[in-house]
């Protein structure tokens, strides 16, 4: 051997070993991503159709303004602390999405169990939201409103079915673009509710006393506690309270929170308190979004003369914004749908590996487009997502356990894997466990349907690492061990020399596409100040207190204007994502 054989092999085979050691490392680790990326998704994804539906759901479940507004506060800011204290920092920690993570710990036989549930919850998601956008286009076409829990109208079937089929489509083969789209069309929903509760105060405060206009957040609560949140039902009983209304808030991200499916999401972050970042859809989804829609429900019962209970999102929308209502209606309810599908997708082709996920997809668009048909789907959604939080939550306890609870109990953690089962029988009769308590609770009615999932949650916490040290989770296995905690080690190591590195939240961006961003930015400030334009209209209106007689033109007449608006907001924002994506390759 030469000499410079002698001194390059060393080197060659050092290199080879920091490969192989590479890929112990998670791939999200290579792709952090900074603050911007979280704060655009939350508002994304949480202000949505959903907002549409559960706005004026709390309006006919006869809760009080004070209730409301201090229980989504407090709801709120739960959820947050879930994302911030639960969901990032095992996110962070491993790298790995919940999916991954979950069949390291429980087996893949567990796996394909949690992806049916995922399947069943979201497809059903999916359905409703795509009930609701079918309400929009049977509002524009004057078919009949469906408020029975079948369909009474087969036109209405038809508009569902094909609104369906364009949701599968998009979710088969270009969920990434409608995901960009619906990071556009955020912002506007967002304008489009506050605009449309803007636009009903004033009906509001003349229906109340005689007044159209409102100058102070005492008058603002007074015409509410009249007229929207009163306290009590349409039939008279009265409303849920504060803490149920916390605990609605809480339990309506818990599956994705305190769950474990924003891991997927959160393995990205750049550090683990990127999860205040879900305050972003929280306060401006779920806080502004709830109450504006409650206002515009209550505005449209007015305005058309009908109980709340008659109408259906379209009409609250289209009396409170006219065809830019509609607009949102559809618009939110397709990319929320497009976003459910999507997941449900993914947790059907965990089942159908054989399978495409484009066909999987297919498959399961096809069960949820019949299920769309039924406007009862969409009157669920408030239940839905509570039923989503108990069903889903349970697992997250399991996982959280395990991570953190066995080392510091003594176990060892991935027990299950070490011992080769294909099935951690602990983790199965935990959640079976935890699902039989949300269960007795719920049929005797010890505890208010939202308060289940916290003590289930605690039920699951505690009894899996109880059954783990009974059934295998003592024991130990030192070489498999040691070889786990080099891999841990591997990653601990890459995050110090990354952050070490100086690595910050703009590190990926590319100086050559600095003058592009720059473009993108002032196209971005102009969609922006087109929204801002909108809302100082509406508010205009509010604030001017016109003549009652002179309050539909006006209302009319802006309608007029929103239209004009949105479609400058919607070129300015296309055109700016355009610049920012560069040339398509398709």
């Amino acid at each position: 051997m030469t000499q410079q054989q002698q001194t390059s092999t060393p080197a060659a085979n050092n290199g080879a070993k920091g490969r192989r050691n590479l890929r112990h490392i998670p791939p999200a680790a290579h792709h952090v991503r900074g603050w911007r990326y979280f704060a655009g998704l939350f508002g994304g994804e949480h202000i949505a159709a959903t907002e549409f539906v559960i706005g004026v759901t709390f309006v006919t479940m006869g809760v009080g303004t004070k209730e409301l507004l201090l229980g989504l506060l407090i709801g709120n800011l739960l959820a947050v602390a879930s994302w911030v204290l639960v969901t990032t920092p095992i996110a962070v920690e491993t790298r790995r999405s919940l999916f991954s993570y979950l069949e390291q710990i429980t087996g893949p036989y567990f796996s394909k169990i949690y992806n049916s549930a995922i399947l069943l919850f979201y497809g059903a998601l999916a359905a409703a939201m795509i009930t609701v956008s079918a309400y929009s286009v049977r509002f524009a076409l004057h078919l009949p409103v469906q408020l029975a829990p079948y369909p009474t109208s087969f036109a209405f079937v038809l508009v569902t079915l094909v609104l369906a089929a364009v949701v599968v489509i998009v979710a088969a083969r270009g969920f990434e673009s409608m995901a960009n789209f619906a990071t556009i069309c955020s912002p506007w929903m967002l304008t489009c509710f506050i605009c449309g509760a803007a636009i009903a105060l004033p009906t509001l405060a003349h229906h109340v006393g005689g007044s159209t206009g409102i100058h102070s957040f005492a008058g603002f609560i007074d015409v509410a506690h009249q007229t929207i949140w009163t306290g009590t039902t349409p039939e008279g009983k009265p409303g849920i309270s504060t803490w149920e209304v916390a605990a609605f808030a809480w339990a309506n991200g818990a599956m994705v929170h305190l769950g474990l499916i924003d891991m997927a999401t959160f393995r990205f972050a750049h550090r683990k308190w990127y999860g205040v970042f879900s305050g972003i859809g929280m306060f401006l989804g779920h806080y502004i979004g709830w109450i504006c829609a409650g206002l515009m429900g209550a505005g449209a019962a007015v305005l058309v003369g009908k109980s709340l209970t008659h109408l259906d999102s379209a009409d609250v929308a289209f009396a409170t914004l006219g065809y830019v209502g509609l607009g949102a209606v559809i618009c939110a309810g397709w990319t929320t749908a497009n976003a459910c599908l999507y997941r449900a997708g993914l947790a059907g082709s965990k089942l159908m590996p054989s399978k495409s996920r484009a066909k999987v997809t297919a498959i399961v668009g096809v069960v949820i487009s019949i299920a769309a048909c039924f406007p009862f789907v969409a009157q669920s959604v408030m239940p839905l997502t509570v039923y989503g939080a108990i069903l889903l939550c349970p697992v997250g306890a399991i996982t959280i356990a395990e991570h953190y609870l066995l080392p510091k109990l003594g176990l060892t953690r991935y027990w299950s894997r070490y011992l080769g089962q294909r099935l951690n029988y602990a983790a199965l009769l935990a959640w079976a466990l935890a699902l039989v308590f949300a269960v007795v609770v719920m049929l005797t009615g010890a505890l208010s349907f939202y308060f289940i999932f916290v003590p289930e949650y605690l039920l699951a916490l505690v009894i899996y690492p109880l059954l783990a040290n009974f059934m295998g989770a003592r024991d130990s296995w030192p070489a498999d061990e040691t070889r786990q905690a080099q891999r841990e080690q591997l990653l601990i190591d890459f995050e110090k020399n990354r952050l070490a590195e100086g690595l910050d939240d703009d590190s990926d961006e590319d100086p050559s596409q600095l003058h592009t961003a720059r473009i993108a930015k002032v196209l971005l400030v102009g969609a922006g100040g087109v929204l801002v334009f909108m809302v100082v209209l509406a508010f205009r209106l509010l604030v001017s207190a016109p003549e009652p007689s002179l309050l539909p033109t006006m209302q009319q007449d802006y309608f007029v204007s929103a239209i004009a608006l949105t479609f400058a907001y919607f070129v300015l924002a296309m055109v700016a994502m355009r610049v920012t994506d560069g040339p398509s390759d398709d």
